[in-house]
């Protein structure tokens, strides 16, 4: 994508690096704690505050944070750890770190809303059919917020600053088949979330290009624009989740009958 910027001094990207080592060693500690390092529990995930839409959309909205950085095992935070090396490193010089962190943020909470809305599909499905084995999923993992650095990143390729020195560029054909083999790979992998990868693709692009445009206005606009993309962003956030919150009410019947069974 853009070799010279890996090279970067650790003093250029240490907000990535500090992601890094929050996943890391939150992961450490569950070991430590007794979870299993190569195959952890759906208790045990739901226990530490992995994304549960019964749980997620009724009671715990604070699990579409906490399961950002919760990991399924060893293999699935060494590869979301990778990625968000790649990408945080790029996203942190391109968008500063005050927009890479709203960009991460926002898309990985847009992620957990997008499953959580997949979650409340199925359950619907299953009141009209209860013969389908459709129950809701557990969630948990960085990929969210780093499909929307991706996102994000693939607007900054296709879309550069005018004032940006080419060897600082991304390499937009590396980026663009990078981003579609990640979206493509959850389509015949199984396990994989692609409602969250997909919904902090698209919070990630939608970000990037609000922020590419307040760049062609005059300083004193831009900056109020840029904050009013934050500001629209966290209130649309909090729009869907209450919107989910309320739909989910019609299929409590069906979730409360599954969490007696299973959180027993």
């Amino acid at each position: 994508m853009n070799e010279h910027l890996l090279k970067q001094p650790l003093r250029l990207w240490w907000l990535t690096a500090l992601l890094i080592a929050v996943n890391v060693l939150l992961f450490g500690y569950q070991v430590l704690s007794g979870v299993s390092p190569m195959d952890p529990s759906v208790a045990s995930l739901i226990y530490w505050g992995a994304d549960f839409a019964p749980l997620t959309l009724t009671t715990e909205k604070w699990r579409l944070v906490s399961s950002m950085f919760l990991h399924i095992g060893i293999v699935h935070l060494l590869v979301n750890m990778w990625a968000l090396y790649l990408f945080g490193v790029y996203a942190e010089f391109y968008y500063a770190r005050g927009w890479y962190l709203a960009l991460y943020a926002l898309a990985g909470i847009a992620g957990n809303l997008a499953s959580n809305y997949i979650s409340l599909q199925h359950a619907l499905a299953f009141l009209q059919q209860p013969s389908a084995d459709l129950v809701p999923a557990v969630g948990a993992g960085a990929s969210g917020g780093i499909m929307g650095l991706g996102g994000a990143l693939l607007v900054a390729a296709l879309w550069p600053k005018q004032s940006m020195a080419l060897k600082y560029r991304l390499n937009k054909n590396a980026l663009i088949m990078l981003m579609l083999l990640n979206l493509g790979f959850g389509l015949f992998v199984s396990g994989i979330n692609n409602a969250a990868h997909l919904g902090g693709f698209l919070a990630g692009v939608l970000l990037a290009l609000g922020y590419r445009v307040s760049l062609l206005l005059p300083s004193a606009v831009k900056y109020s624009l840029q904050l009013l993309i934050l500001i629209g962003s966290c209130g649309l956030v909090i729009y869907l989740d209450q919107w989910l919150m309320h739909q989910a009410q019609q299929v409590m019947p069906f979730w409360s009958m599954y969490l007696d069974a299973k959180m027993a």
